[in-house]
C-alpha cells in the first residue's frame, strides 16, 4: 500500500512510467518524464537514507522534541515582524478612512448650518477624565512601584478611550424647531382630512366595483350552467325520441315481416294444396293441364305435367313401391328437397298408396 510523502510512504504521484520510446514520441515530453523519474528516485533514496539514520538516533530525536516542546512560545513571531507590520499598515489605513469620513461629515454639517449640543457634554467628560487622571496620579505617587505601573497602564487606557471617543463619536445633528403657524397647521389638517376622505371613497368604490364584478361573474356562471343543463336535457330528449322512433320502426318492420310470412305461408299452403290435389281416381288434378297451358321446368330437363316412366324398380326401405317402366306424371319440384328431387304421380304403386313419389332424375326417363 502506497502512502503520501508526508507519512514517509513511497509514492510516485505525478511521475509517469518510462516506457520504451517510439519514433513518434515528443522529445520534450520524454525529457520531462525522465526528469520526473530521476527526481522521484532521488527523493526515494533520500527517504531511505533518512530512515536508516533514524534507526541509530531515536533517543536524540526524543530529547530534541522534548526541548522544543519546553521552549515553545506562542507569542513568538515566526514571520520576522512582517505580519505585525501588515496589521499596523491595515490599522493605519482604517484610521485614515475613518478620519476622512468624519471630516467629510463635519464639512457637510457646517455647510447645512447644523449645531452640536453635545459639545458641553464633551467638555464635562474631558474635565471628569482629567480629574480622574489627577486623582489616579496622586494615588500612584503614594503607592509602590507595582501600583505606579498599574496606574500608568490605567491612565494610558483612559487616554486611549478618550482619543477613541473623540475620533469616532458622531452625535446626531439636532435641527432647531421652526415656529408653528396656526393657519398653516389648520390647512395641513384640512388637507389630511380631505386625503382621508378621498381614500375612504376610493376604498368604497373599489369594494362596490369588486361586488359588481363578482355579481356579473355569478350571473355568467349561472347562465353557463343553465345552458349546459338545457343542452343535456335536449340531448336526453333527442336520444329518447330516437330510441322510440327506432323501436316503432322495428315493431312496424316486424309486423310487416310477420304479415309477409303469413301471406307467404298461406300462398305456399295453397300452392301445395293445388299441387297435390287429386281427383276421385287418384290422379293429380294439376297433371290435367291443357295442351296450350305453359308448364314450368324442373331439374333434370323435365317440365310440370310431363309424362315420364320409371327407369328401374323404385324401392323404399327395401320394398318395391314402383316397378320398372311404370308410367307417371311430373307434378313439380320436391317440397322437401326441390334442388335434387322431383315429385312424380305414378299411375300404379305396388304398396297401394295414393300420393306423389320424390325421385331423383336418374330414377325416371322420358321414353319407355
Amino acid at each position: 500500500m502506497n502512502h503520501p510523502p508526508a507519512m514517509g510512504g513511497r509514492t510516485a504521484w505525478g511521475v509517469s512510467e518510462l516506457l520504451t520510446s517510439k519514433a513518434n514520441d515528443d522529445p520534450a515530453e520524454m525529457l520531462k518524464i525522465k526528469a520526473a523519474a530521476a527526481d522521484f528516485q532521488a527523493r526515494e533514496e533520500a527517504r531511505l537514507q533518512r530512515l536508516k539514520s533514524m534507526q541509530h538516533m531515536a533517543g536524540d530525536i526524543m530529547q530534541e522534541r522534548q526541548a522544543r516542546r519546553q521552549g515553545f512560545d506562542m507569542k513568538a513571531d515566526t514571520n520576522d515582524g512582517d505580519y505585525k507590520k501588515k496589521l499596523d499598515e491595515n490599522f493605519r489605513k482604517m484610521q485614515e478612512a475613518k478620519e476622512e469620513k468624519r471630516l467629510h461629515r463635519k464639512e457637510e454639517r457646517a455647510r447645512l448650518g447644523l449645531t452640536k449640543k453635545a459639545k458641553g457634554k464633551k467638555k464635562k467628560k474631558e474635565e471628569s477624565s482629567g480629574s480622574s487622571d489627577e486623582s489616579s496620579s496622586d494615588e500612584s505617587s503614594s503607592s509602590s512601584s507595582d501600583s505606579k505601573q498599574k496606574g500608568k497602564k490605567s491612565k494610558k487606557s483612559k487616554e486611549w478611550k478618550v482619543i477613541m471617543f473623540d475620533k469616532f463619536a458622531d452625535p446626531e445633528p439636532v435641527q432647531e424647531a421652526a415656529p408653528i403657524d396656526p393657519e398653516q397647521g389648520k390647512r395641513e389638517m384640512e388637507a389630511r382630512a380631505r386625503e382621508r376622505e378621498v381614500k375612504k371613497r376610493a376604498k368604497e368604490q373599489a369594494a362596490l366595483w369588486a361586488e359588481e364584478v363578482k355579481r356579473k361573474e355569478a350571473e355568467v356562471e349561472a347562465k353557463r350552467q343553465q345552458e349546459a343543463k338545457r343542452k343535456v336535457l335536449e340531448a336526453e330528449a333527442k336520444r329518447k325520441a330516437d330510441a322510440e322512433a327506432k323501436k316503432a320502426a322495428e315493431e312496424e318492420e316486424a309486423k310487416k315481416k310477420s304479415a309477409e310470412d303469413e301471406a307467404n305461408k298461406a300462398e305456399g299452403g295453397e300452392e301445395k294444396r293445388k299441387l297435390f290435389a287429386t281427383d276421385g281416381t287418384g290422379r293429380n288434378v294439376k297433371a290435367k293441364t291443357s295442351a296450350g297451358e305453359k308448364s314450368k321446368p324442373v331439374i333434370g330437363g323435365y317440365f310440370e305435367g310431363q309424362t315420364v316412366y320409371a327407369a328401374k324398380n323404385i324401392t323404399v326401405k327395401g320394398q318395391i313401391v314402383v316397378k320398372n317402366h311404370a308410367v307417371g306424371t311430373v307434378v313439380g319440384p320436391s317440397e322437401t328437397n326441390p334442388s335434387q328431387r322431383i315429385a312424380v304421380q305414378f299411375a300404379k304403386r305396388e304398396d297401394r298408396m295414393i300420393g306423389n313419389m320424390n325421385v331423383v332424375p336418374a330414377e325416371i326417363k322420358k321414353r319407355r
